[in-house]
This record gives structure tokens, C-alpha cells and sequence, in this order.
């Protein structure tokens, strides 16, 4: 993103690729700005969910002044 902020997944079933098209996607679809700091959680999990069919909890990190999006899998029934 063009302030710095990066996107990790960390499961295996998406590829670095699939991640970026998704994350472009989502900020069209949904009108969101480049500023993912004012992005809704809930609103990408259920995104994420929706377009490969995998729940995920996103953590926001900060890493030498960037913001990290982490998308953690979640377990089945947790």
C-alpha cells in the first residue's frame, strides 16, 4: 500500500498473489480509502470468508513504523 501498510496471510491455501487481488477488491467493492488504518475488521473477515471460504481473524501490527494486517486462520469450531 502506498503509506507502507503490508498484508500477511498466514495459513497455505492463498497464495501472495490471490492476497493482493483480494485486498484491491475488497477496498473497491466496499469504497474503502488507501488508509487501511480506517478499514472495519469484521467487514474484510467476512470478505476473506466469503471469497475463499476460510475464517480468518485479522491482528493489526506495527512493524518499524508500518502497519501489518496479519489474516490468522481460525480453527474450525473455535
Amino acid at each position: 500500500m502506498p503509506d507502507g501498510t503490508e498484508f500477511r496471510y498466514l495459513g497455505i491455501g492463498v497464495s501472495d498473489a490471490a492476497l493482493r487481488e483480494f485486498v484491491l477488491r475488497f477496498m473497491s467493492s466496499e469504497g474503502m480509502s488507501w488508509d487501511a488504518s480506517t478499514w472495519d475488521d469484521r467487514q474484510l473477515e467476512l470478505a476473506f470468508l466469503q471469497r475463499f471460504g476460510e475464517s480468518i481473524k485479522v491482528l493489526r501490527e506495527r512493524s518499524a513504523g508500518r502497519t501489518v494486517l496479519v489474516f490468522q486462520p481460525v480453527m474450525s469450531g473455535a
